[in-house]
């Protein structure tokens, strides 16, 4: 079934039309919000065109879908779409509260779980949605259900659970704009050489969440709107700088994925995920060289994290000696893309 509808020419995401939804009829819960989360959001802090929020909508979003999560069994080998809530999350509410809270949270376990943050076209239009919204959710394309589903859950989130995940977004936030700033023009000088595109003419959007898909981070385009857990570990102190240009290079990159793509259907092989391989090694790689020039020793995330060899064993020398060639200037965006092709087994 279909889970838009038409209203005055717009689409409506529809919670009631999703496959084996019924109606929700969970009670408004009336409380006045703060003026934090009034309409016309600010930025916490803008670095080269980036505008990093920490939004209480966006947050909250993204803890009912992993607060969903929460109520599964993991499965070894199953793959879970979002982050594990770290202990310490369970909070005594009251009963009232309590049967509100977990009636959303049952609903997002239900219909939108199992959908993809990234992938799922009804999860964009939901984040995007959430966007710039007043208290009362005004302009949200959705119908009146998923709205009283997120208002009846706003008060409880925002009494227990957001004054420390916004203060710790705003750490987060804060350190990272610090260590960016000095290295920011170096780095989109040499990326967008790179991708041979001009950087963002407009502001990108950065909603900084405390707890969300389970990579950490992630990206939609069209707008280019960028997502990040301000509570992964493996975005700390310098590796925020590269995960910034990482996730900003998703709305950059098309010329040389075009390259990449083109080069391994010529040569017959199988190989989808490797512009995405390229776009991590050269975002890190191009980090770890500016950062070196100012005597900063860094290990990008590839390496640091040790998902070159448990995701992309196959692709590590191709892309260490093809893709370097290209950043250090040796070899042309063709050259490269071919050799890369031609190397990967």
């Amino acid at each position: 079934m279909a889970s838009f509808i038409e209203k005055g020419g717009l689409k409506i995401l529809s919670l009631s039309r999703m496959p084996g939804m019924k109606r929700v009829t969970t009670a408004l819960v009336v409380m006045t919000l703060s003026a934090a989360s009034a309409a016309a959001e600010t930025p916490v802090a803008e670095v080269s065109q980036l505008q990093l929020y920490s939004s209480f909508w966006q947050n909250l979003h993204h803890f009912l879908y992993v607060s969903a999560w929460a109520t599964r069994p993991v499965v070894p080998g199953q793959a879970r779409l979002a982050m594990p809530l770290p202990p310490g999350s369970d909070v005594s509410m009251a009963p009232d509260e309590k049967a509100t809270w977990d009636h959303a949270v049952s609903v997002y376990e239900r219909v939108f779980a199992s959908r993809d943050l990234l992938f799922d076209q009804r999860m964009t239009m939901i984040k995007l949605g959430l966007v710039d919204r007043d208290d009362k959710l005004t302009g949200a394309p959705y119908d009146d259900e998923l709205k009283t589903l997120l208002l009846s859950a706003a008060p409880i989130y925002r009494k227990y659970w957001w004054p420390a995940h916004d203060a710790g977004n705003r750490a987060w936030i804060e350190d990272a704009v610090r260590r960016t700033t000095k290295y920011a023009p170096a780095i989109i000088a040499r990326l967008t050489t790179l991708y041979s595109v001009p950087w963002f003419g407009r502001p990108v959007r950065v909603d900084v969440v405390r707890f969300g898909k389970s990579q950490g981070a992630y990206t939609s385009l069209n707008p280019t709107h960028i997502v990040v857990a301000s509570s992964d570990r493996s975005y700390e102190q310098w590796s925020s700088v590269e995960m910034l240009f990482h996730e900003s290079s998703h709305g950059l990159i098309q010329k040389v994925s075009a390259a990449v793509n083109g080069a391994v259907a010529a040569s017959n092989k199988r190989a989808n995920d490797l512009w995405h391989v390229v776009l991590f090694y050269t975002a890190g790689e191009v980090t770890r060289q500016e950062l070196a020039n100012d005597g900063v020793s860094y290990k990008p995330y590839l390496y640091a994290t040790g998902l070159f060899d448990r995701a992309w064993p196959r692709f590590r020398a191709p892309v260490e000696q093809h893709v370097q060639g290209y950043i250090d200037g040796k070899t042309t965006l063709d050259q490269m893309a071919v050799g890369l092709a031609a190397a990967i087994p």
